[in-house]
């Protein structure tokens, strides 16, 4: 779904949306934030494939084998730190456009979070950014979430960015069908038995590959105009963990997976940092009414993965994961 931001003053830019476009003689230079982490390795992923993109993919280890696959592939590898304003105006001097992703999980500080996002927003109006997307985040609702840091500083950045003079897109991501893989390992419970352990109960969740989304962002960027001012909810299947577990058990081979009903509270009470963010944020998940449009999704990357093809096309690495999550 796309929803026109309250203050929008991105329509009435004269920024002249069809020279965001890039080609091959005059590609269009995008600095991208967070990438080599999930998100916005994603995003630079995406956008490297593309002639009509220069990518400057931001880091803190630049000679990292990720950092260097990326350079492989054209990206620029540059070094900033978003609490240093002046690194960040440097790495944008000269871009068209800026992908910003925070990383709430780095330091467990929703204050440092807002502060380093609002530094990188500074940098992109002082350097004259054609264009801003931006990972947001609704805001929860204090009357039915806990208090929930990572959530809570992206809508104060959405909130920042909007009161800014630079052309934007807010973007809100689902839950990734990637987060199997790393944070929400399928646990073993006995052998060819796992669980997913994620605290929806009975409730189902907008959800989708995080290369899908990394192609939406690509496609934003190209074709910026309907998304100037915009908020783009993505989703490419909404699924509860019963399904995702019959799902599994269908396509993982001789494996049983089931999903214990976690509770919120429960959750919260799990012995490791940041149990109290994750269980708030489901439960932010939990209280949302379904807003984003499947078929948006759709058209903006073209076709997108169910969660079912996406389990089919990545049994080795989920079997992957549940080998290391038993190892730990």
């Amino acid at each position: 779904m796309l929803r026109c931001c309250r203050r929008c003053r991105c329509c009435r830019k004269c920024m002249g949306c069809g020279a965001s476009v890039g080609n091959e003689e005059d590609p269009l230079k995008v600095v991208v934030f967070g990438a080599l982490g999930m998100v916005g390795g994603a995003v630079a992923s995406a956008l490297v494939k593309s002639p009509r993109v220069k990518v400057i993919a931001v880091t803190r280890t630049p000679t990292s084998g990720r950092a260097n696959e990326l350079a492989e592939k054209g990206a620029v590898i540059s070094t900033a730190d978003l609490n240093d304003p002046r690194s960040l105006e440097r790495v944008l001097e000269g871009a068209h456009a800026v992908f910003l992703t925070t990383h709430y999980w780095e330091h467990f500080s929703k204050e440092k979070e807002i502060s380093q996002g609002t530094n990188a927003i500074d940098a992109a109006v002082n350097c004259n950014i054609r264009h801003l997307v931006l990972y947001g985040s609704e805001a929860p609702d204090p009357e039915k979430v806990p208090e929930c840091g990572p959530f809570e500083a992206k809508a104060e950045l959405e909130e920042y960015l909007m009161s800014q003079d630079v052309p934007y897109t807010l973007l809100r991501m689902p839950f990734f069908y990637e987060n199997l893989l790393t944070v929400f390992k399928p646990h073993r419970l006995k052998e060819a038995n796992y669980a997913i352990t994620l605290p929806l109960e009975d409730d189902s969740i907008d959800s989708m590959s995080v290369s899908d989304m990394g192609r939406c962002v690509l496609n934003i960027f190209l074709k910026p105009k309907p998304y100037l001012g915009q908020t783009v909810n993505l989703s490419a299947d909404r699924i509860t963990t019963k399904q995702m577990a019959d799902v599994l058990t269908k396509h993982m081979r001789h494996t049983v997976f089931v999903c214990p009903l976690i509770r919120v509270e429960d959750y919260a009470n799990f012995k490791f940092s940041g149990a109290r963010d994750l269980a708030a944020m489901f439960q932010h998940y939990r209280t949302l009414d379904p807003v984003a449009d499947i078929r948006v999704t759709k058209k903006l990357c073209g076709s997108s993965l169910t969660f079912e093809r996406w389990v089919t096309e990545n049994t080795d690495k989920i079997m992957v994961a549940m080998k290391e999550e038993e190892d730990l």
